[in-house]
């Protein structure tokens, strides 16, 4: 047996350090790694190399698999070195491929391109990376010259095989240097950096020709339909029939039956004269207005467009194509298109054969875009629209593994067992709906009208204890909030993937993340942090945006913030909202879209927030489309903390969007706005209630769903696994997916568990109350996100999607770190109370929110008193090293 010494002697003689650690491990169970088992974290690691490149992660991923393994950590060195090896052999591999793959001619063409200058000075790898300004013509034209040069290389006809994770980190490492640098770069790195570029940025270029194209076909729809009057000029039809009478009455002595036979005729001939509805009237705008965009369908009808079968719009998009080729422009008389839809009939079969023309060119375009939108059609070189195929498992991997999906994923593999329950709820739902409308409590006419909750009141008692926790916590600077926090939490750390070797690379944190969060700039940051260069700010800012560390960081602080006691009484840790922020930017975005409240151009951040504060998720998204994608893809993408119930607004919801999130094991429960959205649906052949007849429809496909139950399942698996996001899935399986099987059983699944929820939502307030208050919460949390953020997205950061996610995660961050010190804080003052035996009540507690901003100055020349928090967030460094300056 080893007598144990005193700690000091343990300290001063290494050996007595070292039987103690030789006594632990063997307690433990720990040993140390054999030849074996360093080949398999060889293995290991060259398996998370393909998913990671960043060596401080790698570092902390191979001490975890050693602790799990109960194998001693060896020095930091030898698993560095191990690493080292991974990413050097996942390089050889990569241009091994290439080189098998591309002619060594064809590889030489791709390196002498990147480096070439183009007329107006910049180099075609910087010309190729930049993001469009805006979606004009000239844009778009210019977005089609990359396609095209990429194209000449024959970038599209090579690397199909790499995965695309690998082509964006060996395109991203060529961007973060100069070009002049890449020259340098040894072989094979130099040949895999570029090869990779090029084949990222014809996907990139293709995505965002894509996307321009469909909002140019957007803006050609809006500009016909405001030219439309929005309801028919009835006073013009009056007066018409006014001066026909008048002209029957000036024609002197007529007989009375022949005037009766002439009134009977008017009448007749009026009531047959329907005016022409607002959308035919747009439809011929379209026809119209389709000249200045010709040239647009010139270019995209030169896509490798493709389809599942044959599609009518790639069928008249080569036709087009002829035609252009030709120089004619008039449609041939055998060319009729009824599979582009009855509509367009009359126009494209008109005898003027010109108009006949533009009335294929507007059919066509509109069926494209439709096509690209469900995923019937698409370009494979393309990231965002590739085939819908794509979004499910193959089907031999779903054959050999859906048993495993399904228990996954807590469903049964019959949708009849699933349904039982679900139609049981319905049945009791709709028969609470309709009592509540016989006892008066529901108003039903046409629509179900629901009396709003009463406003609460404010209690003076919680007046008087916020007003008493903001004396206790007195105010402060935001230099200290970040170091407070980063002391119990070392979200430094995780930006690091290591422990800050000094005090300037731990500011170096601070600003990074302050840049991204905050709409300042570097040399604004610098003139905040005078101990920090701009130029050492920006190289924060870029690797602070990497591998996502600004997610991880705000995930730990949120921890931090749950541990404590008070959170409890806020509400449940189960329920969540989410809802999109719009944040200002210029007009030269591409993406920006103008806010209809603030009527600024500007770009969305979609943000998922507890019922007990707190951000959870953050992802950058277009204005003005359809959210229920990326609300559920934040649920699901979170796996530290469960969440049941995910509140939403109209704009978050969709019937597909609600048995997709069903399947995926959360409900969402929608806030309506509008009263046809609160009908409720049951199963064909069921009786409905007479109260609730005008809002309830019997006309729900339960034998739909049970034939494409295996199919929803199989979307919901591959969304799961990450297989694919829910946000592609939603976009394919949107409204321009009708007529689609499974997008149809969907919306019949979805229309059941929207009937359950509004039952709930309909009699029960407590549960809307409960909704309210955690929606309220998220419209709290983007207030506290405006004052932090207070000016305009630069356009730098607001073109490209990855800079846009750094700064939507960096500003989850900031928010969750006040949101974190006001509640460290608050619980501090509680217990010191409830140590002297003044115990509040937790209905008060609840209601005092942690998003105090009041007495923090976001704004100034920071000092950081690094000093005080040396020994939490730099315990190996001596304090005689430490060089902070002391606030």
């Amino acid at each position: 047996m080893l007598k144990v010494a005193s700690l000091r002697a343990m300290y001063e003689r290494g050996r007595t350090l070292f039987d103690h650690q030789q006594v632990a491990c063997t307690v433990l169970g720990f040993q140390w790694m054999s030849e074996h088992q360093r080949r398999s974290l060889v293995r290991e690691l060259r398996d998370e190399v393909a998913r990671c490149a960043d060596r401080d992660q790698l570092l902390v991923r191979a001490r975890q698999w050693l602790y799990k393994n109960k194998l001693v950590i060896v020095h930091e060195r030898a698993i560095r070195t191990l690493i080292a090896a991974a990413l050097a052999q996942l390089e050889v591999e990569t241009g091994t491929a290439i080189a098998a793959s591309v002619d060594p001619a064809t590889l030489d063409r791709w390196r002498a391109s990147v480096s070439e200058l183009r007329p107006d000075g910049q180099t075609q790898q910087s010309w190729l990376w930049a993001a469009p300004a805006k979606h004009s013509t000239r844009q778009i034209s210019e977005v089609l010259e990359r396609i095209d040069l990429l194209y000449t290389l024959d970038v599209h006809k090579h690397l199909a095989d790499i995965p695309d994770l690998i082509l964006r980190r060996y395109a991203r490492r060529l961007v973060s240097r100069p070009p002049s640098a890449g020259a340098k770069i040894k072989e094979p790195a130099r040949t895999v950096e570029v090869a990779c570029f090029l084949r990222y940025c014809l996907f990139t270029t293709t995505d965002q020709l894509i996307l321009m194209v469909q909002r140019r076909i957007a803006d050609l729809w809006r500009q016909a339909a405001a030219d439309v009057p929005a309801t028919v000029n009835w006073a013009a039809m009056y007066k018409t029939l006014l001066g026909e009478l008048v002209a029957l009455s000036a024609q002197g002595a007529v007989p009375d039956a022949e005037l009766r036979a002439r009134l009977e005729a008017l009448i007749t001939e009026t009531q047959k004269r329907k005016p022409p509805s607002r959308a035919s009237l747009v439809r011929e705008g379209l026809i119209d207005g389709i000249r200045p965009v010709r040239s647009l369908l010139v270019a995209i009808a030169k896509l490798p467009w493709q389809a599942t079968g044959e599609h009518p719009a790639i069928e008249y998009l080569a036709k087009l194509q002829a035609l252009y080729l030709k120089g004619s422009r008039k449609l041939p008389v055998e060319v009729v298109a009824p599979s582009l839809g009855m509509i367009w009939q009359v126009s494209i079969s008109s005898p003027d054969r010109e108009r006949a023309f533009q009335a294929l060119e507007v059919a066509t375009l509109f069926a494209l875009r439709r096509a690209v939108r469900n995923g019937s059609v698409w370009i494979e070189h393309s990231l965002s629209f590739r085939g819908r195929a794509r979004l499910f498992f193959t089907d031999e991997r779903w054959q050999a593994e859906s048993k495993k999906h399904y228990a996954r994923l807590s469903l049964p593999s019959k949708a009849a067992t699933f349904l039982k329950p679900l139609l049981a709820r319905v049945t009791a739902g709709v028969d609470a709906v309709a009592a509540a409308a016989r006892s008066g409590v529901l108003r039903v006419d046409d629509e179900l009208h629901l009396s709003p909750l009463p406003a609460e009141d404010e209690d003076p008692e919680v007046t008087k204890l916020r007003a008493a926790l903001d004396h206790r916590i007195g105010e402060v600077q935001l230099p200290e909030v970040i170091l407070a926090v980063d002391a119990q939490v070392r979200f430094s750390w995780i930006m690091l993937g290591r422990e800050p070797r000094s005090t300037d690379e731990l500011l170096m944190v601070y600003a990074g993340i302050m840049a991204h969060g905050t709409s300042l700039t570097a040399v604004e940051c610098a003139r905040m942090i005078p101990q920090l260069s701009a130029t050492s700010i920006r190289q924060a800012m870029r690797w602070a945006r990497d591998e996502r560390r600004l997610s991880q960081a705000c995930q730990a602080v949120l921890e931090f913030m749950q541990r404590h006691p008070i959170a409890a009484t806020w509400g449940r840790s189960d329920l969540a909202s989410s809802d999109m922020m719009s944040m200002e930017t210029t007009k030269r975005v591409w993406q920006a879209r103008l806010d209809p409240r603030r009527n600024t151009p500007s770009i969305g951040i979609y943000s998922h927030v507890k019922d007990r504060w707190g951000i959870f998720h953050a992802q950058p998204f277009v204005l003005n489309e359809r959210q229920a994608g990326v609300a559920i893809e934040g649920v699901i993408r979170q796996e530290k903390l469960e969440t049941s119930q995910l509140a939403v607004d109209t704009h978050g919801y969709t019937d597909f969007a609600m048995s997709h999130a069903r399947l995926l094991g959360f409900d969402l429960c929608p806030r309506l706005k509008e009263l046809k959205q609160r009908h409720l649906f049951v199963p064909r052949g069921t009786k409905v209630p007479a109260e609730i007849a005008a809002v309830c429809e019997a006309n729900v496909d339960v034998a739909l769903i049970e034939k494409h139950w295996d199919s929803l399942v199989h979307l919901a698996a591959s969304v799961m696994s990450g297989h694919a996001s829910a946000v592609a899935a939603l976009a394919r399986f949107g409204s321009a997916a009708q007529g689609d099987p499974i997008y149809e059983a969907g919306v019949q699944l979805g229309r059941l568990l929207r009937t359950a929820f509004l039952a709930d939502y309909f009699v029960k307030d407590a549960f809307r109350n409960e909704l309210r208050r955690v929606l309220n919460r998220g419209e709290a949390v983007n207030a506290l996100k405006r004052a932090i953020y207070t000016g305009r997205i630069s356009p730098a950061q607001a073109k490209r999607v990855d800079e846009m996610q750094a700064v939507a995660d960096a500003l989850s961050l900031m928010a969750n770190i006040v949101m974190a010190w006001n509640t460290s804080q608050m619980q501090a003052v509680l217990d010191r109370w409830s140590n002297r035996r003044q115990v509040i009540p937790p209905e008060l507690i609840e209601k005092i929110a942690p998003t105090r901003l009041e007495s923090i100055n976001l704004r100034g020349v920071f000092r950081f008193p690094v000093d005080r928090y040396a020994d939490q967030i730099l315990p190996s460094r001596p304090n005689a090293s430490i060089t902070g300056t002391n606030g």
